[in-house]
């Protein structure tokens, strides 16, 4: 008995030394879930000077024979989904459809579904009653419009475009029939930098010229007329959607003093303007452009956030949690955006096998799509090892893959990303995941959803394959889940003065809490439409200036803290 007391007793020594014994996760087969950006094999620019840089933009979702269709721009074809869990991709030629024009625009009529593109000259009208199989074709040639969007009522097709830093959104009445002008051109609205804060150019809307207006959408909702556009320019986080309501397809138009009602500043990936909005099982849903734009200027992906509108016909879109993960549309549990679970991997320690100077494993945890860990090889041989600290349980893995060193372009074979992801208690018995050893499929912002949580504290990936770039790389490993502890504290002394020469800037301050990650500034026109948010993942920051108001909107904001433990809200205080 004694000899048996003994071995116990070392296999606890064991045991404790080693963390809580041996790691089992399964990866959900159906997963419930999704994590902006979405996970497309984007393709690489077709341009000289774009090598190495994926690209898609100016999203467009349209249900169409029981599916759900995406199109965006400059990806040499469209995918297609039942689920939003598994896309199928169908390419094109050029021969068949002019798929490589800028800002796709499509509407369904008569059992058919139209695209045209967005083209200098002559445009093409073209049709389809089997997209999923990339069949198409032209129907009438008509004068071509930049960034199309279209409306279809009765026999009447309203054309809304515009993409200029002179010109304005403007209109034009088709015959749904025909395809054939009805009426002139009239002019919907323009840009007014001097009173719409957000409108004005730069990521802290700091430029003096005009900015660019484009991306129309319409939506009808409640018998009134959501006329949407985009602005201030698609290269920053300030890039967002706005809204003027009328009354008719022609207007007359009034602006929403909350817009931008599309607008996602700080957090992984920012920008949420130039999409569209569609519906799933009676929920609204915006498909929008976020912006990476560091090797080029159109370096960008797509996202898609919960929308809807309030009880005063206020349109709202929600990008607080945008880039966490949220329910797939039409798979909320209990109608709420997304699973509560927190950021783990935020400025965690890392170690890695090797780094280009600038390029250092810090980077693959600091919430910035725009940075990267680059290793010194594509070798398999890489690793990046995240110490997530104790107490964690681990619900979702986004392996967001860089393209450091890359060159490839549309013209090159598909990449792969092949790894292995493990965990660990100690950081020193590992136990394998996810196996991705054999995938040979391109997955930039690849996400993984664990059927239960699992307890680990040590998270590693290793390369197997690696065709991106001669550099494994990544731009963050996000792990997303619980940690044992107390949530933050809450801000309690938000103070908010509007600047008294132009009000559409204002600073806002208050005290930074003890263990927080980080904060969220929400804002909007009243306390219950706080409606637009700053992730500012910065668990030292003691303040934001907000650049992008409205002047002579009176505005309530909000500062929460988070961390991995848990989201504390703040209360709502006017701007002074």
């Amino acid at each position: 008995m004694k000899k048996i007391g003994l071995w116990l007793w070392a296999v606890c020594l064991c045991t404790a030394a080693h963390g809580a014994g041996k790691i089992r996760a399964e990866v959900a087969r159906q997963p419930r879930t999704f994590c902006n950006p979405v996970d497309l094999p984007y393709r690489f620019m077709l341009i000289p000077e774009g090598k190495g840089a994926r690209e898609a933009a100016d999203p467009v979702v349209v249900p169409f024979g029981g599916r759900y269709y995406l199109f965006a721009s400059k990806s040499g074809g469209y995918w297609h989904t039942a689920d939003f869990a598994q896309w199928t991709y169908v390419p094109v030629p050029d021969s068949v459809l002019p798929i490589e024009d800028y800002a796709p625009a499509l509407f369904e009529r008569g059992g058919w579904l139209y695209y045209a593109g967005s083209v200098p000259g002559n445009a093409m009208f073209y049709r389809s009653k089997a997209p999923e199989r990339g069949e198409w074709e032209p129907v009438a040639r008509i004068p071509s419009r930049w960034d199309p969007a279209f409306w279809v009522e009765g026999d009447d097709l309203y054309v809304y475009y515009g993409s200029s830093p002179v010109d304005p959104i403007r209109m034009v009445t088709l015959d749904a029939n025909t395809f054939r002008p009805k009426a002139a051109p009239q002019d919907c609205f323009d840009s007014d930098t001097s009173v719409h804060g957000w409108e004005r150019p730069g990521a802290r809307h700091e430029l003096k010229r005009r900015p660019y207006i484009e991306g129309a959408w319409m939506t009808k909702y409640g018998g009134k007329y959501y006329l949407q556009y985009a602005g201030p320019g698609t290269e920053w986080d300030t890039y967002a959607d706005g809204v003027y309501l009328g009354d008719s397809p022609v207007g007359p138009w009034r602006y929403m003093p909350n817009s931008p009602t599309s607008a996602k500043e700080g957090g992984f990936i920012g920008g949420a303007g130039h999409g569209c909005l569609f519906e799933v099982e009676g929920r609204w849903w915006k498909a929008a452009t976020n912006s990476i734009s560091v090797k080029h200027m159109f370096e960008r992906r797509v996202s898609f956030y919960p929308s809807g509108f309030d009880a005063d016909g206020y349109l709202w879109t929600d990008t607080y949690r945008g880039d966490y993960p949220m329910w797939l549309p039409g798979g909320s549990p209990d109608g709420t955006a997304g699973p509560r679970w927190e950021l783990l991997s935020l400025h965690r320690p890392v170690r890695v096998s090797s780094a280009w100077d600038g390029h250092g494993g810090v980077l693959a945890a600091d919430e910035n799509v725009r940075t990267e860990w680059a290793a010194r090889s594509a070798g398999a041989d890489e690793w990046l090892e995240i110490d997530l600290g104790p107490g964690c349980r681990v619900a979702a893995v986004q392996v967001n893959f860089g393209e450091f060193g890359s060159a490839l372009t549309a013209r090159d074979a598909r990449p792969r990303q092949s790894y292995v992801l493990e965990a660990s208690h100690d950081g020193q018995r590992w136990y394998t995941v996810a196996d991705n050893s054999e995938k040979t499929t391109d997955t930039p912002h690849d996400y993984i959803e664990f059927r239960k949580p699992f307890r680990a504290r040590y998270l590693r990936i290793r390369n197997v394959k690696y065709t991106v770039s001669p550099c494994f790389s990544l731009r963050d490993l996000r792990v997303f889940g619980f940690r044992r502890g107390e949530a933050p504290g809450a801000v309690d002394d938000l103070a908010v003065v509007r600047d008294r020469e132009d009000d559409c800037r204002a600073a806002l301050r208050w005290s930074p809490v003890p263990g927080a990650d980080g904060y969220v500034v929400r804002y909007g026109i009243a306390p219950d439409k706080l409606y637009g948010s700053i992730r500012i993942p910065d668990g030292r920051a003691d303040g934001w200036e907000m650049t992008g108001l409205n002047s002579g909107v009176p505005y309530w904001f909000a500062a929460d803290v988070f961390n991995g433990s848990g989201t504390v809200r703040g209360k709502p205080v006017a701007a002074r």
